[in-house]
């Protein structure tokens, strides 16, 4: 795998519990064309070694790059990026992957679990920008085992407050004190989505297990057309 990118950290903070946002500018070449959904490759110290990660920003900003990254005191990827300070230069590989924002009107259901947000947060920043979601339907479920590993909600709200079809609904597994939907994102997705998305186009990112069971449900229980669910973690057959 060669290198197509070097970029420099602008900015880098905490954006939930673990998780931290880190904002890279191109410099070689100074932009980028991908689609929203897309993923990279960070070359780490060791140029044999590469780590992925969604482009968590969105396409219409092409001299910058942002990453969601989640905190893995094991992981050789996470221990890079966690390091590097503003000023700092990163190289990387993209853009990758097919599982990106299709083209159309149809509806819209978005599943994501804690740090998978990044792959979805590409996808709703393009469509609140090209203002695609004024007219369908878009549904964006966020799991998370308690509330301070939730993403931009604050933002999210703003969304379902600005556009009357843009539904969001985060979800805690583990939290007692919450007001809100309770228990796996997948059992959440089964009470609340309805029972006929043969019409929808499905997105979904986080650990692997969730994903099958998220295909699962669309396509076993809502009637979803498998090739219109898409991850790149996993595809249904």
């Amino acid at each position: 795998m060669q290198v197509t990118h070097t970029a420099q950290v602008v900015s880098s903070h905490f954006v939930s519990k673990g998780i931290l946002l880190i904002k890279f500018k191109l410099l070689k070449p100074q932009s980028v064309d991908f689609k929203a959904g897309q993923y990279l490759a960070v070359f780490l110290p060791d140029e044999d070694k590469q780590s992925y990660y969604s482009i968590a920003s969105s396409p219409n900003e092409s001299g910058y790059i942002e990453l969601l990254v989640k905190e893995d005191k094991l992981g050789a990827g996470a221990q890079y990026l966690f390091s590097l300070k503003q000023g700092d230069e990163a190289r990387f590989s993209m853009p990758m992957g097919e599982a990106f924002l299709r083209d159309g009107m149809s509806n819209l259901v978005f599943v994501a679990g804690a740090s998978g947000a990044s792959y979805i947060r590409s996808m709703i920043r393009y469509l609140d920008e090209t203002d695609q979601l004024s007219n369908r339907e878009v549904q964006y479920f966020l799991g998370a085992q308690e509330e301070d590993e939730l993403l931009e909600v604050e933002y999210m709200n703003q969304l379902a407050n600005k556009y009357a079809n843009f539904h969001f609904t985060p979800g805690l597994s583990s939290q007692v004190d919450w007001d809100g939907e309770t228990g796996l994102i997948t059992e959440v997705v089964k009470r609340l989505m309805p029972a006929d998305l043969s019409d929808w186009d499905a997105y979904s990112a986080g650990p692997p297990a969730m994903v099958e069971a998220v295909a699962g449900v669309l396509i076993n229980e809502k009637k979803l057309t498998a090739p219109r669910f898409f991850s790149d973690f996993y595809s249904p057959e």
